[in-house]
């Protein structure tokens, strides 16, 4: 795929659904007594790998993404191990489900998926007394999950971590007695607002959350705009010497809004407002070219923006001055080694970048000349540089596009739409 440079940037657009609500969703839903409806859920390939496992898992599903009615599951021992691809979130917070549930499971992805960290949620599982076995020592995936009874623990955690800390509440909403999870700094709370809306036993205070064995409620809901999807567009809009992007529908959880804050914190111009707060804060956000200045991003942000982290060195390319992010070895952990894979491609189209153990530094303003990079099979480098070739001077050239689809089913046609 090569991306032209664009001679302006307007619009009006809706982005897909919320991936990490659409997670959730699936599998909460399908533990409540009762029929849940949820509207606009995301159909990608990370969220189909959490909706077959769980359709095998004697699911009852009636509708299609866009209105689709959700009964609770059996969850009866599966045929086979369950696939869950490149899904993280799939991995862990099914691994947090399935510690309660009766019978053996075996959880498994694919090569990229397959060096991702699990220790950080087998081991306070088995702390809570699941029956759980991992390859190199309880680390890797495959994931052999033998579930039963569970009691509750109080867990520190010792990185901010919304899936690891989904997991150990999925898991304690089935356990005996007091679950809690402290964390260094407040990750995305998709996972306790929904608990919350379904009536679950929870406490949260700060970046501490408590829960007790409840029975779910069915609810009715329609899952925003995802506005890690948006983020790529907003960054186009600010970025680009011409144009004006209106994004309705999105998502304005304070957990996820973390970039938006920091690009206004550079100067950017953008508007949010939010028009709907239960159960999660969904609103329009309007982004306006803008000239931007170098910022230092810490550990204590880095929650808030986990996903768009690879964007900021694309905003301090165009920025005045150094722009710093430091804090964010967790990059390194994704579905490619972001920060690694972020400063290599950039130097290919001609940015001078440095590069940290935790972070990256870029100095700006600096001209985007173009060239040919990797995606590495990653959705979210894929889009960064889609949106870099459409700011650049003469093009830039992608490899491993399909990876898009991931999280973003039509971001092509939709940068269609807006450029000229």
């Amino acid at each position: 795929m090569r991306l032209l440079p664009s001679k302006k940037v307007a619009g009006e657009i809706a982005v897909p659904p919320d991936k990490s609500i659409s997670h959730r969703a699936l599998m909460m839903c399908s533990m409540c007594s009762g029929v849940s409806v949820v509207h606009n859920l995301l159909e990608s390939e990370d969220t189909l790998r959490t909706f077959r496992i769980i359709s095998e898992l004697g699911g009852g599903f009636n509708g299609d993404f866009d209105r689709l009615e959700i009964s609770q599951a059996s969850w009866e021992a599966s045929s086979g191990p369950l696939y869950c691809g490149n899904s993280g979130t799939t991995a862990r917070l099914m691994a947090g489900v399935l510690a309660g549930k009766r019978g053996t499971h075996i959880l498994f992805g694919d090569e990229s998926l397959s060096v991702r960290p699990m220790r950080r949620v087998i081991a306070p599982l088995k702390e809570m007394g699941a029956r759980i076995s991992a390859r190199q020592e309880d680390s890797l995936l495959p994931m052999c999950i033998a579930g039963g009874e569970l009691n509750g623990c109080d867990h520190s955690l010792s990185v901010a971590s919304a899936q690891v800390k989904s997991a150990i509440l999925l898991a304690g909403i089935q356990a005996e007695g007091v679950t809690t999870v402290t964390e260094p700094h407040c990750s995305r709370d998709h996972t306790e607002r929904l608990l919350q809306s379904m009536g679950a036993r929870i406490s949260v205070n700060e970046k501490r959350v408590e829960v007790e064995r409840s029975e779910l409620l069915p609810v009715r809901f329609s899952i925003p705009g995802d506005i890690s999807s948006a983020a790529f567009l907003i960054a186009l809009a600010v970025l680009h010497e011409n144009g004006k992007l209106t994004i309705r529908n999105v998502g304005l959880n304070g957990g996820r809004t973390g970039f938006l804050r920091l690009l206004i914190s550079m100067g950017a111009d953008i508007e949010l407002e939010v028009e709907e707060s239960s159960p999660e804060p969904v609103g329009t956000i309007v982004a306006r070219p803008s000239r931007l200045r170098g910022v230092e991003v810490g550990s204590a942000l880095i929650p808030s923006m986990i996903d768009e982290l690879p964007l900021i060195a694309l905003a301090g390319a165009f920025a005045e001055g150094t722009t710093t992010v430091r804090g964010a070895g967790e990059l390194r952990k994704k579905e490619s080694d972001r920060i690694s894979v972020t400063v290599q491609n950039f130097r290919r189209i001609g940015v001078e970048i440095h590069e940290y153990e935790d972070g990256f530094s870029i100095e700006g303003p600096q001209r985007i000349m173009g060239g040919k990079v990797d995606s590495y099979g990653d959705h979210r480098i894929a889009m960064l540089f889609s949106i870099a070739g459409l700011l650049s001077e003469k093009g830039v050239e992608i490899t491993n596009t399909e990876a898009v689809g991931v999280s973003f089913p039509g971001f092509f046609e939709t940068l269609e739409e807006v450029c000229r």
